[in-house]
């Protein structure tokens, strides 16, 4: 497991839904776990060309807050910040995963894999392998439920 390729994105966003959508309108096939800092997805592809993909996509959804890009190969793992589109700077992975959920920092160090964490939080755990259109439904959806949530 520890030698297993990941590529994951660590985000702000309070809803697995929305990260899933936002990965999926993008073209970023995975799963997406809600975690206590944020939403935290994995792609099926860890490719150097998804990474800056993923970072791209998800950093110019959330705009203001920084997203992680982490990726673990041959045991090594790096972690690229994102901002509004644009690639950061590679931080110290022990940096970036300081603070990190427990879930991200189990899957990222191999200690259990996505199918294992998803399987104890199924109810926090969001697919992004459905179509742009269905991506974009969703989130609409989700829209539509927070606003009615925020509405007296």
């Amino acid at each position: 497991m520890a030698d297993a390729e990941i590529l994951a994105v660590f985000t702000p966003v309070g809803d697995q839904r929305v990260l899933a959508a936002v990965m999926a309108m993008g073209g970023c096939k995975g799963r997406v776990i809600l975690t206590s800092g944020g939403a935290f997805g994995v792609l099926d592809d860890a490719s150097d060309a998804m990474a800056a993909k993923v970072g791209q996509v998800v950093s110019n959804f959330v705009k203001t807050m920084p997203v992680v890009v982490l990726d673990r190969k041959a045991g090594q793992i790096t972690a690229i910040e994102w901002r509004a589109g644009e690639r950061g700077q590679a931080l110290p992975p022990g940096l970036a995963l300081d603070n990190a959920p427990g879930v991200v920092l189990s899957v990222m160090s191999g200690a259990q894999d996505f199918d294992e964490v998803a399987a104890l939080h199924e109810d926090k755990v969001s697919g992004a392998r459905m179509s742009k259109w269905k991506a974009f439904r969703s989130l609409r959806a989700v829209a539509k439920e927070t606003k009615a949530r925020l509405e007296p």
